[in-house]
């Protein structure tokens, strides 16, 4: 007897295979971007609980200059890089800030890191006859912090989890 059901089992099972891998891919750049999304939140609280003033004026030459942007705004996240030779996923997240014209955001990598002690051996084009000691900024290590504090691997295990409930109660 004819029911009018006809399947084919092996068709449907590796077209599930593909959208489940498809599906779990998803989950596994989701769970990345919330991680670095994560690092990036807890830098930029750690820096602005550290910095006194974020739009204080600043001179140069005599002039005060605007930028375009604020000091928080040097925390990047770049895009999701696939290294096809490993199967690895990886996302860079940095404080370099951009090297855009009237972007600010360079200033951040010195108080992140820290300068070393220098010396003025001039003022205003001439030699002076001692060295003016401008001194260093000290390392503040916002982001090495915010690295430790966060916890990666239960943002990761979330995302996946929650894909692969998804998966099961068939919501796609």
């Amino acid at each position: 007897m004819d029911n009018g059901l006809e399947c084919n089992i092996k068709a449907v099972w590796e077209d599930f295979k593909v959208l489940t891998a498809k599906e779990m891919d998803m989950a596994v750049k989701s769970a990345l971007r919330r991680g670095a999304a994560q690092i990036k939140k807890e830098t930029v609280s750690n820096a602005k609980a550290g910095i006194k003033t974020h739009n204080n004026p600043h001179w140069y030459n005599g002039q005060r200059i605007e930028y375009n942007d604020d000091i928080t705004d040097a925390v990047r996240v770049g895009k999701i890089e696939d290294n096809y030779d490993s199967d690895e996923l990886s996302i860079k997240v940095h404080v370099m800030g951009t090297r855009n014209t009237n972007s600010g955001t360079y200033r951040f990598r010195f108080l992140e890191k820290g300068t070393k002690n220098r010396k003025a051996k001039t003022y205003k084009g001439r030699p002076l006859k001692k060295e003016r000691n401008l001194g260093s900024i000290a390392p503040r290590r916002w982001f090495a912090s915010a690295n430790n504090s966060v916890n990666l691997d239960n943002i990761y295990l979330e995302a996946i989890e929650r894909a692969i409930n998804n998966i099961n109660n068939g919501k796609r």
